[in-house]
């Protein structure tokens, strides 16, 4: 385990075992709601209502890495108490990707189930700390939300666009139904995960809500599009213009498919 203090925060590379530690997993859970989770790690960012849990941290934090490095520990601890108001970025920078499997069935307009097919507590406390305020209940492996409201199909609709938290990849399955028992008739649409996959990120893609009026998505495609198009960096770098030229793509390639079912 190496611990950085750089920029105001406290840097912890660990290895692929260090965010399975009780002590780190009692810490997240504290900080549930204050955590931001990356493809690589978590930010915890500073909470004035749980300093003594983060003092708490610190204080294992600085036994643990100065038996290991053989440190001063008086050093060490006095340097994280003067940062206990820093943000905590832990990261596990190599591991292997593991795919996690989660079905998901939707009850009618306003209840969806997510049901892991194994145990996994950084996708689930992920999901969580997303849906905060949607779960109706939970259990290791499931969770029922409540998304009743075009703002709860929002959340949901962002939540499942994205694929990659702390080395998993998430890969959601969807039963044909799904789309229709979630949002009505959706003719056109078509079945199966993949395309529920794809229209879920074109969406997000417009950042807008599955449903949209066919007018609204004109006026949002000619926004992205004018923001997008290669011409307005043509005088700037090859990658630049390799970067908006892709995007472009990928906004025509929606527009496509999303006005062929709105």
């Amino acid at each position: 385990m190496k611990v950085v203090l750089r920029n105001n925060a406290i840097f912890v590379q660990g290895s692929s075992n260090t965010l399975e530690e009780e002590w780190m997993e009692e810490f997240f859970d504290h900080h549930i709601q204050n955590t931001l989770f990356l493809d690589n790690g978590v930010l915890v960012l500073n909470n004035e209502n749980s300093l003594d849990k983060k003092e708490e941290f610190l204080e294992e934090l600085s036994g643990r890495f100065t038996k290991m490095h053989e440190l001063s520990d008086s050093f060490y601890r006095r340097s994280l108490k003067r940062c206990k108001t820093a943000a905590v970025r832990i990261e596990v920078p190599y591991r292997q990707s593991e795919k996690v499997d989660v079905e998901l069935y939707a009850y009618g307009p306003d209840r969806v189930e997510f049901t892991f097919s194994a145990q996994n507590r950084w996708v689930m406390r992920y999901l969580r700390q997303q849906l905060s305020n949607l779960v109706l209940s939970s259990t290791p492996k499931t969770l029922l939300i409540n998304v009743g409201t075009p703002s709860a199909k929002m959340r949901l609709e962002k939540t499942l666009n994205r694929r990659e938290v702390l080395h998993f990849t998430i890969n959601y399955r969807y039963d044909d139904e799904f789309m229709s028992r979630l949002y009505g008739n959706f003719r056109g649409w078509g079945f199966g995960s993949d395309a529920i996959d794809k229209m879920i990120r074109y969406h997000a893609i417009f950042e807008i809500p599955v449903g949209t009026k066919s007018e609204d998505l004109k006026k949002r495609y000619r926004q992205l599009a004018k923001r997008y198009h290669p011409d307005r960096v043509q005088k700037q770098s090859p990658e630049i213009i390799n970067k908006y030229t892709e995007k472009f793509q990928l906004i025509q390639e929606a527009y496509g498919a999303l006005r062929a079912v709105s």
